[in-house]
């Protein structure tokens, strides 16, 4: 073991890595989500919310970080200064588990306790559809490095795999 980051006070559910592996983010179930850095190994800045944090990723341009919970949003941060930009309803029913973003940048997907897959757009925060098939919680949601295709696993056991649609119906 290099070091040890002991500041979170409940369990750490996510975790995601800065492409230069200089700094990450980690979210807990204590409401906070703390960007370290990698190389001091000390908390760089920190994210706090009425929440427990579910999952966490950068943007690939990692000048933003999008997290959800248990309080059903979807929230767009700014992975300098650490406020929040945007904050979306992501469920009207029941905390979101699971975030994934496309390799360019232009779709989020959802998973959570409603059992739904979403697929937003990132810069409008506009549902453009909702996946419908699961009978238990949706756990982890994941976009295919073609972009061709969206895979979910849920709490009933099922394997799901989804076409990609591009937003707006448009083909890539």
């Amino acid at each position: 073991m290099v070091a040890s980051l002991k500041e979170h006070k409940g369990p750490v559910n996510s975790i995601v890595m800065r492409a230069n592996d200089s700094e990450c983010v980690s979210a807990s179930s204590d409401g906070s989500c703390i960007i370290w850095d990698l190389s001091r190994f000390a908390r760089n800045n920190s994210l706090f919310a009425s929440t427990f944090f579910k999952a966490v990723l950068y943007h690939p341009d990692e000048s933003q970080i999008v997290t959800t919970g248990t309080d059903r949003k979807i929230t767009w941060w700014d992975a300098f200064d650490g406020q929040a930009i945007r904050i979306l309803d992501g469920s009207d029913s029941a905390e979101l588990n699971s975030l994934a973003i496309s390799p360019n940048g232009e779709v989020v997907v959802s998973g959570g306790g409603d059992k739904d897959v979403k697929l937003w757009g990132y810069d409008e925060g506009h549902c453009f559809y909702v996946g419908k098939g699961h009978s238990g919680a949706v756990n982890k949601v994941k976009i295919s490095p073609d972009m061709s295709k969206i895979v979910s696993v849920g709490a009933e056991g099922a394997i799901f795999i989804w076409d990609y649609v591009t937003p707006g119906g448009l083909e890539e």
